[in-house]
């Protein structure tokens, strides 16, 4: 079986031509899909699927293998990968975008949605679409938008109000959008590898870390906290992306195919994601954590302050929040 190489891949597209229409005939073609998170993670729910749907509709041709956990190297390292052809697909962070697709800043904006299935139904619409087509010009393919990770903050003292945040050091994502949120709340907004968050809440280097309920559980941070704040300050996007020079390589047929099965397990994989919330927040009181549900209007006043530092860098990130604003008042 051929991988996606430019050889393999003519080979394939040949046999097409040459052989009786339908995807059945075509050489094989392996796909390499990558992502940094667990086994029971909605990316790897949403490449299972994917991988299921693709074998069955084109009849075992298309193979895709799933490197998980990292294997495939972290999200900058996925990203320049796909820009290259080194991989063929993988599911990143909208934040991870942002280094190299600065309107994709927009998507950390604090409360720049209600919540996480606001920001589904506008991300799955059009707008959703827009944004994906920004990746083209940068050598990917987007082909959806996965899981929205409603981002709460977990602590080891209660969080009820913003004068509760003052000084509180605090891990956010390693993206200028979340940092500048934060640092506007009045936190010490501490951008920190992720791998290294656990134990510097056990050694007190940091009082919190914003992070969503399935994670609280799954990745064992119950074990250090005692609270947990509905604060929902960011949404985090995530896209399943692919290599667009190795994907164009692939028979238009096929092409159209693996489009489909990418939207179908996407669904697929949202609706799991929402049980493990679900679950997850269960989980987190059981384990005798106090989940508090604070009136998110201070909050929001005061993270809206930190916009225009935000948006400075994105080009046209002021069309894009009013194309979302729209969009969620039809939503």
């Amino acid at each position: 079986m051929t991988t996606m190489t430019r050889r393999g891949l003519g080979i394939a597209t040949a046999s097409i031509a040459l052989a009786a229409p339908g995807v059945a005939r075509a050489q094989g073609i392996t796909m390499n899909l990558g992502h940094v998170l667990s086994a029971t993670s909605a990316y790897q729910v949403i490449f299972d699927r994917f991988k299921e749907l693709a074998a069955q509709r084109t009849n075992g041709r298309v193979t895709v293998n799933i490197q998980g956990g990292g294997a495939a190297g972290n999200e900058g390292r996925l990203i320049q990968s796909l820009r290259t052809g080194v991989i063929d697909g993988a599911f990143v962070g909208g934040s991870s975008l942002e280094t190299v697709v600065r309107d994709f800043r927009v998507l950390s904006l604090p409360y720049a949605f209600d919540d996480h299935p606001q920001a589904n139904r506008v991300l799955q619409g059009r707008v959703g679409e827009d944004m994906l087509a920004l990746l083209e010009p940068l050598g990917m393919t987007g082909l959806g938008f996965g899981a929205i990770f409603e981002r709460n903050i977990a602590s080891r003292r209660p969080i009820r109000t913003p004068a509760d945040l003052q000084g509180l050091k605090i891990r956010v994502l390693q993206t200028p959008g979340f940092v500048e949120a934060y640092r506007v709340l009045g936190t010490q907004a501490t951008p920190m590898a992720y791998g290294e968050v656990f134990l510097a809440l056990q050694n007190g280097v940091v009082d919190a870390l914003e992070i969503s309920s399935d994670a609280v559980v799954a990745d064992r941070f119950v074990e250090v906290i005692q609270h947990y704040a509905l604060t929902k300050i960011h949404q985090s996007t995530t896209v399943f992306a692919v290599s667009q020079a190795r994907f164009r390589a692939l028979p238009a047929d096929v092409q159209a195919i693996l489009r489909t099965a990418a939207k179908e397990a996407i669904q697929f994989g949202l609706a799991a994601h929402d049980r493990l919330n679900v679950e997850g927040l269960a989980a987190v009181r059981a384990r005798g954590v106090a989940v508090t549900e604070p009136d998110l209007a201070p909050f929001k006043a005061i993270a809206l302050r930190s916009y225009d530092a935000i948006l400075a860098e994105a080009p046209n990130g002021r069309s894009w929040v009013d194309r979302i604003n729209a969009a969620k008042s039809q939503a």
